[in-house]
């Protein structure tokens, strides 16, 4: 088969043309909130109850009336008498009298007629009478009903990945179930004679599969239930069969390898036999320039670089958006910040350059070595990537940087 030449579609394109080709999702579950978790949610969760859902103690002290400790200090300290003791998930049995404090525990609701409390810290603990060391004003050390949430406000939006935050919050109102899209399926496939699975013994000329599993691994992290399809060699019917197959099941289908211009890249030949259009071939940056993406029936095929850190690198600027559609985040752009770089990096950047580094502060530092398209180790612990621009020179300690987060 006669080889493609290589289109240069910058990324910013290249993702708006994915993206506005995928589908959102449709179906919708009811999950336990105890394992939503990672969920898209698929509407709007309004508060039901105010929260704190009464006016309550944030500590252990005594509450009472501000204007009975008028004038109180260590020196001279206001004692009252103890007419109630409140701990927490009691009520209390009446109004406070005035001229006395209630003893009352962190969370307890405040007694009507009190309009504080004072730490127990500020006495001398008495059970039936106290002594009072300082003077606080109304509303000291008070959580006030509703100051949170008040019932009826919207909590967790449409749209929104659910976190533990988001759940402590809907548990909190004693939720206990929430609409959320199902999980997006997504097909992975890597291709190429020299590999093989990890259920092989080596064999010379061969290398393992790392791509599909990493791929695999990372999808996981991102809310995607992810398949690892047998890996196949480079023969374009056998090609095109499989993926034939897996564009009929996966909204999403991700390959690794063959999508250069080489004799034996055969995936932008396997996107036209299986009457996919294509969206791109060739991204306008490195690593993972070959970069295919085409669109068949609103299933989108997505083919990287056979190279390790290309494809993980384009995975993490095409995939990603796409996987947040396709989930129904309401939010699919990637986060990008600014950071100063600790460190430097001594290669000049003629194109567009994404080098793996970490982001720790506002700092962001980049391995001594091992920068290649083929190098794996030095990904480890890095958490972004730098997005160097076209015609850089070499970057210096304290330089201003673009960062993609991961």
């Amino acid at each position: 088969m006669r080889a493609r030449k290589r289109g240069r579609t910058p990324i910013e394109e290249a993702v708006s043309m994915i993206v506005e080709e995928t589908k959102g999702p449709i179906e919708t579950e009811l999950r336990a909130l105890a394992d939503s978790a990672g969920y898209v949610l698929a509407g709007d969760v309004r508060a039901v109850l105010d929260q704190p859902p009464f006016t309550r103690s944030p500590l252990d002290g005594y509450a009472l009336r501000s204007s009975d400790l008028n004038g109180a200090g260590r020196e001279h300290p206001v004692c009252l008498p103890v007419s109630q003791y409140i701990p927490a998930g009691i009520i209390s049995s009446g109004r406070l009298p005035e001229g006395t404090a209630a003893r009352i525990m962190t969370g307890a609701p405040l007694p009507e007629g009190a309009d504080c409390v004072i730490p127990q810290e500020d006495t001398d603990l008495g059970e039936h009478r106290a002594a009072f060391y300082a003077f606080i004003e109304p509303g000291r050390n008070v959580c006030f009903k509703g100051e949170d949430i008040k019932a009826g406000e919207s909590l967790v939006f449409a749209g929104t990945r659910l976190d533990f935050t988001h759940i402590g919050i809907l548990a909190g109102q004693g939720i206990r179930r929430v609409e959320v899209y199902k999980k997006p399926r997504v097909a992975v496939m890597a291709t190429g004679d020299e590999l093989l699975p990890l259920d092989k013994e080596p064999v010379p000329g061969k290398i393992y599969d790392s791509n599909g599993v990493m791929i695999c691994a990372r999808l996981r992290e991102l809310g995607a239930e992810a398949d690892l399809h047998p890996i196949k060699g480079d023969a374009p019917g056998e090609l095109a069969a499989a993926t034939e197959r897996l564009l009929q099941e996966y909204p999403l289908v991700i390959t690794t390898g063959g999508v250069s211009v080489g004799d034996r890249d055969y995936m932008p030949a396997v996107a036209e036999m299986v009457r996919a259009r294509i969206l791109f071939h060739g991204i306008a940056a490195k690593p993972g320039s070959p970069a295919l993406a085409a669109v068949r029936n609103g299933r989108i095929l997505l083919a990287l670089s056979g190279n390790p850190f290309a494809c993980i690198a384009t995975l993490e600027l095409l995939a990603r958006p796409v996987l947040a559609k396709l989930s129904g985040e309401s939010v699919w752009r990637q986060r990008q910040v600014r950071a100063r770089l600790a460190g430097s990096f001594g290669k000049p950047s003629p194109a567009r350059r994404f080098i793996r580094a970490r982001l720790t502060g506002g700092l962001v530092s980049v391995p001594e070595k091992g920068h290649s398209s083929g190098s794996l180790k030095t990904l480890a612990g890095c958490n972004c990537l730098i997005d160097i621009p076209g015609g850089s020179g070499a970057l210096a300690e304290g330089d201003e940087v673009k960062v993609w987060l991961f």
